[in-house]
Order: C-alpha cells, then structure tokens, then sequence
C-alpha cells in the first residue's frame, strides 16, 4: 500500500498470478483507485494473467480496471510467448522506476519491498518493457463501447 500511495509518475507491474488476498484488498484497491484517479499524468501499465483466471476471486480489481480502463492499461503476455527467464515466474511493482515490490514466489507472497531500488527497478523495467511489447490486450477485459 505505500508503494502505491506514494507514486507519483509511473507505475509497473507484472505478475503471473494475481492472490485474491493482496489484490482484492480494500486498502489496495483503494490506494490504486486514488493514485489513478488523483494523478492524471500516471502512467499506469499492467501485465496481468487472462482475466478469466482471476476475475471471480478478485472482482474489486476486476470492476476498478473496467471503470478506469483509460488510467489502468491491462495486458497480458500470448499464450505462445516462451517464458524461460527466471523474471517470469516471479512479481513485481516499479513506482516511479525507483520503489520495488518484488515477490519471488507470488503464489505464496514471499517478497521484499525497497523503497530505493533505483538499479534492480532499472533491470525488471527493462525486462517489464520488453515483454510490454510483446503483450496483448485481454480479450477478456474488452467491452463494446456502444
């Protein structure tokens, strides 16, 4: 939640799984709702795993995601995209390319927060962009704006 609370220009985050007891929380969701909404100039980039994998166990996340769909921009990786690096099988946050929550094991939640991590955030970034273009959006997430 302080990682969240705090950002102020850029946020960055990857996991392969998403666990209902983080990323459904109130103070969470609420910490990411105010950040997206207070700052504008946020720039907000989620690579998530299908919403069809989380969408019942995390419907807070799911209904802020649909309701600030411009602020938070949601991808996930092509079913067919290798995933050989260690990074992947791992989780983490990047706030203004200087705060990290890393978890090395998100199905467990095992992980460390450092609020100056400016050379480790540089590398995951690094990692984080380079799958950023290869990802997609989430056909899961779409909805026709009719």
């Amino acid at each position: 939640v302080e990682l969240l609370s705090n950002t102020r220009r850029s946020l960055h985050f990857y996991t392969p799984h998403l666990d209902a007891r983080l990323y459904n929380h109130d103070d969470v969701i609420d910490a990411l709702r105010t950040r997206a909404t207070e700052q504008s100039r946020l720039n907000c980039l989620l690579i998530l795993p299908s919403a069809s994998q989380w969408r019942r166990s995390c419907p807070h996340l799911h209904l802020l995601i649909d309701r600030l769909s411009s602020a938070l921009q949601v991808r996930v990786l092509p079913a067919n995209e290798p995933r050989e690096r260690p990074e992947f099988g791992q989780s983490f946050m990047i706030a203004d390319e200087t705060r990290l929550l890393q978890h090395n094991d998100p199905q467990r939640l095992i992980g460390t927060y450092e609020p100056q991590a400016a050379r480790k955030a540089r590398v995951l970034l690094g990692f984080f962009m380079e799958i950023w273009e290869k990802s997609i959006t989430d056909p899961e997430l779409r909805r026709l704006g009719i």
